[in-house]
């Protein structure tokens, strides 16, 4: 989601509308970048009502039940056009960013030559073709920001968010707004709740007595400090990930992120 306004009031109010929205996503998801995609065609086929096919054909009703391939991250249409969910996402940077031996480019496009039919091959390749041009584009982007160490003592969640609207257009201009939407809305909303959770934790420790006229957004609390402090580095881990260039990825390999506890009542 790009915000339109910068205005605090403003904000807030929006940041609620975020929160209200995304109560059914709970703070228990776990912070993870790369995992390994599933053969499961429920979650193959999880953003079919948004996107038909890689750039909006075909007809989304039909492609719940007509995965036409077996491999991994891999959902097609009944008329062999490619679904652009997040479990390709997970299957192309599992060879471009995972991958260590020869030509990770190469490897993907030959791997998804020999397993996708024509139409879903160009399409596949149209989009890998695309998130190339955009990795670059987006650390390049990124390295002109010059974020540093994320740590609890320099958070600055509005230089933050500068870059969320600016990662967002990019992706929106290079990817298309179908596939941007399969893919990150998930990470999206969850670095929209981290972001207006610090900001009103920043509020309440200047002004301990909220406002009864200005919008709050809903802060979790937890009995154990243990709990309290995981969720802190959630929190962190989150800023960490939206900050992190591609070629970082590369270097790192796949790591499990932190997992957030869940609140108390």
């Amino acid at each position: 989601m790009v915000l339109g306004e910068t205005g605090q009031g403003s904000f807030r109010l929006k940041m609620c509308l975020v929160a209200a929205a995304a109560v059914g996503l709970s703070l228990g998801i776990a912070y993870e970048r790369h995992v390994a995609p599933e053969p499961n065609a429920a979650r193959r086929s999880s953003s079919v009502g948004q996107a038909a096919s890689a750039f909006g054909a075909g007809d989304p009703s039909n492609a719940a039940s007509h995965d036409r391939s077996s491999e991994p991250g891999l959902a097609l249409t009944e008329n062999h056009e490619l679904i652009a969910n997040s479990a390709l996402l997970e299957l192309i940077d599992s060879f471009l960013l995972e991958k260590t031996d020869g030509d990770r480019a190469d490897q993907l496009k030959a791997y998804l030559k020999r397993s996708l039919p024509s139409p879903a091959y160009g399409e596949a390749m149209q989009i890998v073709e695309r998130y190339q041009a955009y990795m670059k584009a987006h650390d390049d982007l990124l390295a002109a920001q010059h974020f540093g160490a994320i740590d609890a003592s320099t958070v600055d969640v509005e230089r933050i968010e500068v870059w969320r609207q600016q990662r967002d257009r990019l992706r929106q201009s290079m990817l298309g707004e179908q596939v941007a939407q399969a893919w990150y809305q998930n990470d999206d909303a969850r670095l929209d709740q981290a972001i207006a959770e610090w900001r009103q934790r920043a509020e309440d420790a200047q002004s301990p007595v909220p406002s009864a006229t200005e919008p709050r957004y809903p802060v979790p609390h937890w009995r154990s400090t243990s709990d309290e402090e995981r969720h802190r580095r959630y929190l962190l881990g989150v800023f960490e990930k939206a900050v992190t260039s591609y070629e970082t990825l590369r270097r790192a390999r796949p790591q499990r992120f932190i997992e957030n506890p869940t609140p108390s009542g």
